[in-house]
């Protein structure tokens, strides 16, 4: 991609920022277009930077819109869209998108959670884009390490500087069309939103396993109350629970 405009990237919220930030400053010549979510910081960027910047509306006006440029690589940075088959189809080699589980560990949202629920390997993920949600060919992938010292917020956070950094280390091969992807092993899990608060509810009346109820709490701890935590019922009474554990 040498002779640039090859890439169309579609950004949001931190990790989308730090990425169109790592792209306009060592790859301009690369973007053809930024499609952002709204007026934010990305937005403000791309049109300081003076590049081809649009704000996503609905999915069919932005496939008339990606139909008139031409381009080789889609890259959804934090992009909180699924995108069809005809948007995937328009790029020439494809999209890839950035995700903070370790493929193919919880697809779908809130892979902080569930990787402390179900107990499995958590990381950061780069990946080809099909018509499954979080199932194509992965492209590049890192482990992050956490113990019972860690809470969903605390692997979160590790996720979006490690996803952050591996795009960074890997985009150069990713643009010179030098990388390998592996399909997904069948293995796995996919979880919807919804499911959130029915696995966050704490049953007075049923038999735990310390090991569960403890993850089950600390999968819902966020130094934050603008997050809910975990919580319990008790009459007509609800009460949230956090966890801090620390090790001797």
């Amino acid at each position: 991609m040498e002779n640039g405009k090859k890439i169309i990237l579609l950004a949001d919220d931190f990790v989308g920022l730090e990425i169109t930030k790592f792209l306009i400053k060592n790859y301009k010549k690369d973007i053809a277009a930024v499609f952002c979510t709204k007026k934010n910081d990305i937005y403000n960027l791309v049109k300081a930077s003076k590049l081809n910047y649009k704000i996503f509306k609905d999915e069919k006006i932005l496939k008339k819109q990606l139909e008139k440029i031409e381009f080789d690589i889609g890259i959804l940075a934090w992009w909180p869209n699924i995108l069809s088959n005809k948007i995937i189809s328009l790029a020439n080699t494809g999209f890839i998108n950035t995700h903070n589980s370790y493929l193919p560990n919880n697809r779908g949202k809130h892979p902080y959670f569930w990787a402390i629920i179900e107990e499995v390997d958590y990381g950061v993920t780069i990946h080809w884009v099909n018509e499954g949600i979080d199932t194509g060919d992965i492209i590049v992938q890192k482990k992050i390490e956490y113990t019972w010292e860690d809470n969903s917020e605390t692997i979160y956070l590790k996720s979006l500087k490690e996803l952050i950094k591996l795009f960074s280390i890997s985009y150069p091969s990713i643009r010179n069309k030098n990388i390998k992807s592996t399909p997904q092993h069948k293995n796995g899990s996919f979880h919807y939103s919804s499911e959130l608060d029915k696995f966050s509810q704490i049953d007075l009346e049923r038999n735990y396993k310390a090991r569960d109820l403890l993850n089950i709490i600390r999968a819902r701890t966020t130094s934050s109350d603008k997050f809910k935590s975990a919580f319990f019922k008790d009459g007509n009474d609800i009460f949230r629970v956090k966890i801090s554990i620390k090790k001797e």
